[in-house]
Parts: C-alpha cells; structure tokens; sequence
C-alpha cells in the first residue's frame, strides 16, 4: 500500500446474536455475505470478549476489557463519555463523517427511556448522526423513532402483547411469524434508514456507517414472507448434551445455571423450528446486505470504501439443549466477522488467510479501524498477525482463554 493512501470509507454493518459458525455451510442460503467472506479477510475463528450483549457492545467500541470497564454480564450500565472509541478517533483524528443507526445498547434499556436522549453521549464518543432504536425486547420497553411509527400505525399494543405473549412462564422457544408489517419489521425497517443515510454521506471526505442490525437475536418471530427457506430436516441437529454435564462443569458455573433452568433441553419440535426460523433469518439479513452494496455501487466512491461485517456473540440454538448465550460454549462465544477491503482482496492474496488461529472479536474491530483509517500502515491481516496471546472471553466472575 504507498505511503500516501488515503484513508477509506468504512460500512460496518453488525448483527446481534449471529454465531460464527452458522455462514459456509452449504444449507444456508447467505450468496452476498459468503461472496463477501470470499472476498476479503474471513475470521472462522473469532471469538466475543464476552456472551452477552452489553459487555461485548461495551468492550469492541471501547477496545477495553469488560471487567476494565466494570461490566462482565447484561446489568443496567452506561458506557462513559470519556471512554476510548475508535469512532472518535475516526471522526477528530482522521476526519470521517461518523452516522450510526440501528441498536447500541451503550445505556440502559429501560421502560419509559427514550434512545433519542443518548444523543449527546453519542456525539461524544464520536458520532456525528444517530438514528438509534433498541433490541426487539427492549422495543416493547423504550421509545425511539421505531416504536414512534408502530404506535402511528397502532401496532405498538400488538407488538407488546405478542411478546408477552411468546415470553410467558419463562418460555424463551415459541415460534411464529412476527405480528408487524414487514415495512416495520426491525431488520427490514432500519435498511430503509440505512439506505437514507447512505445517500447523504459527503463524496468528498471519508466516513463511517455503521448499521447495526437487531436480529438474529430471538424471539424467533422471522416475518411470514421469509419463512420457509431453510426447512427443518435440512438443518443438522444441535450438539447434544453429553451425559456428565452438570458434574463436569458444577451446578454454580454460569453454564451449569443454564443447565439446571433447562434441565430436560428444548422440547425436539420445538428446537427445529426455532433453527429453521433462526436461518430464515439470517437469509433475511443477508439480502439486506445485498441491498445496502447495490446502493453503495451506485456511489462515486464505493471503490474507496470497505466492508465489514460482525456480530457481537453468538447464539446456542439448541445446543447441549439450551437457548441464548451467557456461557462458554462455542455457540455462545463465537463471532461473526468478515472484512472486505476496497475493491476486494486480489485473488493471489486470498490463498493467504489467517489460519485457525482464534482472533478477539475487540481487536477485530479495532484492527480493522486501523486499516481503513491507515492503510499505508497495514492490511486486516497483517495488523492482527502483530497480536500475540490467547484471545480472552469473560462472564461475571468467570474466564476462558482460548489458546490456539
């Protein structure tokens, strides 16, 4: 790369709770975001510095650890003004345009809270432009445009009384379509904001994008017109729950509490749906991604522009018969991450990979604002090739080093 490389526009695009592992198998119908992978630096191996949203959000826009920051597990927390952000030093150090729409969740979520009251935190850890909505949990709770337009069209009521509804006894695997339009279905509504903000973004300075995307995360509610393109029998099954589990990791571990809230697993009917609806949903995100790099193409400096595409931890859709994430197992603390750099990586270069060496999903995001910021001092690749050590993952009192 010359010296004198300009610095790149970045489009990041995350999603919440899409495991790592859920991408190159052949039963997944993901063209855009395999062509993708293809393309530039795939992370087969990247690993959440911790299972649960709030830590894991807290810790890749800070670079920090979750226990630096005091937050190891979901707990009300406010991310610090003050606090590092590779999205300040983008926009004071290096001139970008810094826009973010989708879900943060750097403060609480809370009933009554309004996310359009973030605003002056949020320029102050860098961005210039917000719109931010929350989870699909949290929207029955918070207001932001979103639930602005659900209420307009007097859906909000629906919405909070079929999640109740899904949510009842503690029940976390129902399964049916969503009861919102799908012009107002989270995934779908918010690549409409994307594509809004994407037009405006200036030609002539760099910027940053970030969409963040609130699926996969359940409740599995995938809209009626994308159901029914993964059919159960096409998916494996989950990983089974070997017969010593509870001994083996002790009933007070954070993996053992899950074990004893579902001691019997997941009703098997149930776990096939819920995976197929997982699928649907992720074929979903796909094609939004494949609608925000048409409108990229369309711009004078999409070959000036990198992609990135993560996720903040992972999903276990069943495995050892559990749900949701909030332990070290695979499915929990596996990360989506791929990174494209302008224009793609040539094809020579792409027969040099990173191997099955694990990353941190933090350093990823950090390595990658370096590279579209520097270019001249490094690849993806290279720069994570200068990290040393095991990859660290927390949860409360809990820690996992995964070696290589």
């Amino acid at each position: 790369m010359p010296a004198n490389s300009p610095p790149q526009n970045w489009l990041l695009i995350s999603f919440d709770q899409w495991r790592g592992d859920w991408l190159h198998q052949r039963w997944l119908q993901l063209p855009t975001l395999q062509r993708l992978a293809r393309q530039g630096w795939d992370l087969r191996r990247c690993y959440t510095s911790s299972p649960q949203c709030i830590p894991a959000r807290a810790s890749w826009l800070t670079g920090l650890r979750p226990s630096d920051l005091g937050v190891t597990k979901n707990r009300r927390y406010t991310v610090p003004a003050d606090a590092p952000s590779f999205v300040r030093e983008l926009r004071d150090q290096h001139g970008y345009r810094t826009v973010l729409v989708g879900k943060t969740h750097w403060t609480p979520h809370e009933p009554g809270v309004d996310l359009r009251d973030n605003l002056p935190l949020l320029r102050q850890l860098g961005f210039d432009h917000v719109r931010e909505i929350a989870g699909p949990r949290a929207l029955a709770e918070v207001r932001c445009e979103l639930t602005d337009r659900w209420a307009e069209a007097g859906l909000l009521e629906a919405y909070r009384a079929d999640l109740a509804d899904r949510y009842a006894a503690g029940c976390a695997h129902t399964v049916r379509a969503t009861v919102l339009p799908d012009h107002l279905y989270p995934d779908l509504w918010l690549t409409g904001v994307a594509l809004e903000e994407l037009a405006q973004l200036p030609a002539d300075r760099p910027w940053l994008l970030w969409v963040n995307y609130p699926g996969p995360h359940e409740p599995f509610d995938v809209p009626a017109s994308w159901r029914g393109r993964h059919r159960p029998g096409q998916i494996p099954p989950a990983e089974p729950r070997p017969a010593d589990a509870l001994e083996r990791h002790g009933p007070e571990t954070a993996l053992g509490r899950k074990l004893r809230r579902w001691p019997e697993g997941i009703p098997a009917d149930a776990l096939a749906a819920l995976r197929a609806d997982y699928a649907d949903h992720l074929a979903l995100l796909d094609a939004q991604l494949a609608r925000l790099q048409a409108a990229l193409g369309q711009r004078p400096d999409a070959c000036q522009t990198a992609i990135t595409a993560c996720s903040d931890h992972g999903e276990l859709l069943g495995d050892w018969g559990l749900l949701l994430k909030g332990c070290f197992l695979e499915g929990a603390m596996r990360s989506l991450f791929v990174h494209r750099p302008p224009g793609g990586r040539a094809p020579w270069r792409r027969l040099r990979q990173l191997g099955t060496r694990p990353r941190g999903l933090t350093e990823a995001m950090w390595a990658a604002a370096a590279a579209v910021s520097c270019p001249a001092d490094g690849s993806l690749g290279s720069l994570l090739r200068r990290l040393e050590g095991p990859v660290r993952v927390e949860f409360g009192e809990e820690v996992l080093e995964v070696g290589y």
